[in-house]
């Protein structure tokens, strides 16, 4: 099965007009992670010391919801020792 997007998305909107609602919910209607993809999410979990203990493999599409007042150096994962978030 060939897969198409992996593309990041921006919601833009007034408050409380539902965009936090509708992005929380998006990753329910995407496809499952392959196989390759979940090692991938769990490697990068893994090296950020987000792997709870319990979890052998993550098999859920990850869900980020940054605050709006978020510097573009904490995004990526900046700060004094860089790590993934």
């Amino acid at each position: 099965m060939q897969q198409h997007g992996g593309h990041n998305i921006c919601l833009i909107g007034s408050p409380g007009c539902g965009k936090t609602m509708m992005a929380k919910r998006i990753p329910s209607i995407l496809p499952d992670l392959t196989f390759e993809e979940a090692l991938e999410v769990t490697k990068i979990h893994s090296i950020a010391g987000m792997l709870p203990k319990s979890v052998p493999i993550i098999t859920t599409r990850p869900y980020r919801s940054p605050h709006h007042t978020i510097s573009v150096s904490s995004l990526v994962g900046g700060g004094r020792i860089p790590k993934p978030r």
